[in-house]
């Protein structure tokens, strides 16, 4: 894991205010903090961040939002729905919150954490409340934490805030797909979004980086490279629970080879495999297993990657890979009795990077990995497409 983040204090606790107060009641805030006693309390923003958190309390910022008040000087709003059939409408608090003064820093730069909790109702009915709140002229973020149904009633309305107000970039959705309840539906559902030309990051595609950057480094040498035309045997091991990780990463491995699907199936046991047939440029057959690896102790990220195996079943070729995660080992991987002449790494990606720790990196890099991410989660969705037998 990364180091801890900055811990943040409250320039000014929650307080409950009315609908039509809520920035007058910020301007208090800051009005109200001149540095007499201490730091001034800068006010400034650098991107709007609306957080729709379907199990968050209220109150006090998530841990997510305590790394952005660290972080980034920004405008946080909180969408909480009650779990309620009745239409309780809307209540707001507003909020500031600061990270720790560092020595000789003589202004602290702030976040503003405005909460609006209501029924699902009242939050829909809310969009134009929440529209006036987003800051002209800066870009606009949408972490949504849960299923991304591009037909649910909020998260329509507010990707198409972008669309009706000055904003220049519209709003962008960030998701993790890792909490999706059904991982398939769930990217089906962000490359629905992307479809239609909504930017859309997933923070489970950053966890992937260092078995990316190694898959790709160990075939870089050219003995190795001139082999992966070969390449038809693809084993990816993951921790069972969540299979978007392992789905993601054969849709980018897939897509750089331009693999296509041809077939899937499904074989209970153990390891809860799936098998999938691609067809290469060439003709070439090839079948990649996903096995939901049980774990003894379930991290904190369903589905992280433990383990990948390349090879060919052309013995000659010279692409066997067997890279695994260095607090699990590689002895399922080595089994077979060809260890000895594959590759073998292992791959230095930490187990349960937290979505806190790449909320602010995803925000800060948004589209040096999008493309690729893009291309990546369209192979995806055509594996997805593909009737399972």
């Amino acid at each position: 894991m990364s180091p801890p983040l900055e811990a943040v204090v409250s320039l000014h606790p929650p307080k409950d205010v009315s609908i039509g107060e809520i920035e007058q009641e910020l301007s208090r805030i800051w009005q109200g903090s001149d540095g007499a006693a201490g730091p001034s309390a800068v006010r400034a923003a650098t991107f709007t961040l609306l957080v729709y958190e379907p199990e968050a309390p209220t109150g006090v910022p998530s841990p997510s939002v305590e790394a952005m008040a660290a972080q980034n000087p920004c405008r946080v709003i909180d969408l909480c729905p009650l779990v309620s059939d009745d239409d309780t409408g809307l209540q707001a608090q507003v909020a500031a919150y600061c990270p720790l003064q560092k020595r000789g820093h003589s202004n602290l730069i702030c976040c503003e954490y405005i909460t609006l909790q209501g029924s699902m109702l009242a939050l829909e009915r809310a969009t134009g409340l929440i529209s006036g709140l987003l800051i002209n002229d800066l870009p606009t973020y949408l972490w949504w934490q849960a299923m991304p149904d591009p037909n649910h009633p909020l998260l329509r309305s507010l990707v198409g805030l972008g669309q009706s107000t000055d904003l220049t970039s519209g709003v962008r959705v960030i998701v993790d797909s890792s909490i999706f309840s059904d991982p398939e539906i769930g990217l089906q559902q962000v490359r629905d979004l992307q479809a239609a030309g909504i930017p859309v990051a997933d923070l489970n595609w950053r966890r992937l980086a260092a078995w990316q950057e190694l898959t790709a480094e160990v075939f870089d040498p050219p003995e190795r490279r001139v082999a992966l035309p070969d390449l038809d045997q693809v084993v990816i091991d993951y921790e069972r629970g969540n299979s978007a990780q392992a789905l993601l990463f054969l849709g980018w491995l897939a897509g750089r080879l331009g693999w296509q699907p041809q077939s899937r199936h499904w074989e209970d046991g153990d390891y809860a495999l799936e098998h999938i047939h691609f067809q290469s440029p060439a003709g070439r057959p090839i079948v990649a297993e996903l096995a939901a690896i049980p774990l003894g102790e379930v991290g904190a990220v369903l589905g992280d990657l433990v383990g990948l195996r390349l090879d060919s079943t052309n013995a000659a070729a010279n692409c066997c890979t067997v890279l695994c995660s260095s607090t699990t080992g590689c002895m399922r991987l080595e089994a077979g009795g060809k260890a000895q002449s594959c590759h073998v790494e292992q791959v230095e990606a930490p187990l349960d990077q937290l979505a806190e720790d790449l909320l602010g990196p995803q925000i800060q890099r948004w589209g040096q990995q999008n493309q690729l991410y893009a291309e990546s989660l369209a192979v995806a969705a055509d594996i997805l497409n593909v009737p399972r037998t």
